[in-house]
């Protein structure tokens, strides 16, 4: 007898099959059970595949009662929410970005005109309205840390 043999333990004298192989009630049991699963299987694919053709057949008859209203869609009521959203955002940002580059009216009874965003910032360069600092406020230049007193800021150095 070799090591290996020895690995797996003796086989008993009226043995009718090998122990170290899966015992054949067990093989058994998973061979109805797999051909149970499989029998359901097909049932549900069957009766899936039934539905449909009754839907099928049924829809052919519509189209024989009525052959013009054959292939159109009744669109439902109410309110018809977005059906192009790409369309609509798009020209959404086309109106925004005529309004932001282009001269028009606000109110014209009351003299208000609106003119393009770039025209807006130079002219106020020009006049001097925007002051520009290039120092940060003193209050930007804190940096927050923790101690053993809690949180607490300090100057950034």
């Amino acid at each position: 007898m070799n090591e290996a043999d020895l690995e797996y333990g003796a086989t008993p004298a009226n043995a009718q099959y090998e122990h170290t192989d899966i015992e054949p009630t067990i093989a058994g049991k998973f061979a109805v059970w797999l051909f149970i699963a499989m029998v359901i299987s097909g049932g549900i694919v069957y009766g899936t595949f039934w539905l449909f053709e009754g839907q099928e057949a049924r829809a052919g008859q519509a189209n024989q009662l009525f052959p013009l209203a054959a292939g159109q869609v009744k669109e439902p009521q109410g309110p018809r929410l977005q059906t192009q959203p790409f369309k609509d955002i798009y020209l959404l940002r086309q109106g925004e970005r005529d309004k932001l580059t282009t001269y028009g009216w606000v109110d014209q009874a009351s003299g208000v005109v609106r003119i393009p965003v770039d025209d807006a910032m130079r002219m106020l360069s020009e006049r001097g309205a925007i002051h520009s600092t290039t120092q940060a406020p003193a209050e930007l230049n804190q940096v927050v840390q923790d101690s053993s007193s809690g949180r607490t800021s300090a100057p950034r150095y």
